[in-house]
């Protein structure tokens, strides 16, 4: 084990007793888990960040409440979390994956490699120290707090089974099948979630590449994804479609449907819209433009995107967090910050909170934004109207 891990180590177990909020995010910043860590070391990281989390089978969960704020025990918990997975999954695949592309680019080419093309500055890629049965005992007591989460939101474990399936460490991805093999068995969360996760890849490997193909083919292999009833896969699905249609692949077939056509049929489904519609311009945004993507298509030029988007979130429904696509919310947010007429009409059809992410999303004063904020900060959900106040605060203090 290196100086620096211990001494992180030793710096967590003394911020424990008592909890010291200070000391213990100074220990989380220094900790970095090295690419071959010993059994010990990682059972002593685990039992650590099981301590914070209140799970450790065999310790009575610590008392926080005396010694610091709310939040601060809400981040370190979030430090603790965030350095399991950290040995769960490498967080940065698609950044090797990206080095390596450029290695090869380069070869290819003849050229030399420059020397500093290189992931020497990432944190090391895990080689775990543990069998299937050795490191499902391990993470036994935090997939424990997930399961019980599940009788709350069917969906909380979407992310992480997502995130080690995709670029998760071999030993734990055999200890996550099996986990949502036996969670299915058990009816917990939500139904057939390891053949959903494993087609949700696919689907974002396909939107990513867009090979062209027929309507015919998609009209019979990816349309009928859209109706499947896990989210991940129906969202996957229309991913896959924006790519497509982004890449214009079948602008002769005459069977197709225009774009305006294809989108307003999903501002009308009867569920998952905004899982639907998110996904779609997820896939169909390949500059970063988001919503303004389809503002700047030719082929909708005579379409109301302000009436899309509005019939989009006149559905009630949950916004499910879905780790393959981006959240409809968030596409809203984004291109809809300087206009505090749409922002209005947010609020008038009682979609406040995705309003004040609007309202908020800028860090200056944005002309005519003031009295949206304003009727924000009356609204009697705190959390709207804390940000709403705090906005006004910042930028808006005459």
């Amino acid at each position: 084990m290196t100086n620096d891990l211990e001494n992180a180590l030793q710096q967590l177990e003394a911020g424990l007793s008592p909890p010291d909020y200070d000391a213990l995010v100074t220990a989380f910043q220094g900790l970095e888990i090295p690419g071959d860590v010993d059994s010990k070391s990682l059972k002593r990281i685990y039992d650590l960040c099981f301590r914070i989390l209140g799970i450790a089978p065999d310790s009575p969960p610590l008392d926080f409440q005396g010694n610091m704020e709310v939040w601060q025990a809400g981040h370190l918990q979030a430090c603790a979390a965030s350095t399991i997975e950290e040995s769960l999954y490498d967080r940065n695949a698609h950044t090797r994956q990206w080095i390596r592309e450029m290695e090869e680019r380069y070869e290819a080419r003849g050229k030399p490699v420059p020397g500093d093309l290189n992931d020497d500055q990432l944190p090391p890629e895990l080689h775990v120290p543990w069998d299937v049965e050795t490191a499902k005992r391990e993470i036994a007591p935090f997939l424990a707090a997930y399961e019980r989460n599940l009788t709350i939101d069917p969906g909380a474990h979407f992310k992480l089974c997502y995130d080690v399936a995709t670029h998760g460490y071999p030993v734990f991805r055999k200890v996550f099948d099996d986990w949502m093999d036996n969670l299915e068995a058990r009816g917990l969360g939500q139904p057939g979630m390891r053949v959903a996760v494993e087609k949700a890849e696919e689907l974002e490997i396909l939107a990513d590449k867009a090979d062209p193909v027929s309507w015919e083919q998609c009209a019979a292999e990816i349309l009928p994804l859209i109706d499947d009833p896990h989210p991940m896969v129906a969202a996957g699905a229309a991913r896959y479609l924006g790519a497509l249609f982004a890449d214009e692949s079948f602008p002769e077939d005459e069977a197709a449907p225009s774009l305006a056509a294809f989108i307003t049929s999903l501002s009308r489904r009867p569920a998952l819209r905004r899982a639907l519609c998110g996904g779609f311009v997820r896939g169909f945004d390949t500059g970063s433009y988001g919503l303004g993507s389809l503002a700047a298509d030719e082929r909708l030029k005579e379409f109301d995107l302000d009436e899309w988007v509005i019939e989009v979130l006149s559905l009630d429904e949950d916004e499910l967090y879905l780790p393959n696509v981006q959240a409809f919310w968030f596409h809203v947010h984004e291109f809809y910050d300087g206009d505090p007429g749409f922002i209005t009409r947010l609020i008038d059809m009682d979609r406040s909170w995705i309003a004040m992410m609007c309202a908020t999303e800028r860090p200056e004063r944005v002309e005519g934004m003031e009295p949206v904020l304003h009727r924000l900060a009356e609204n009697p959900d705190p959390e709207i109207a804390a940000h709403a106040e705090s906005h006004l605060a910042r930028f808006y203090q005459h």
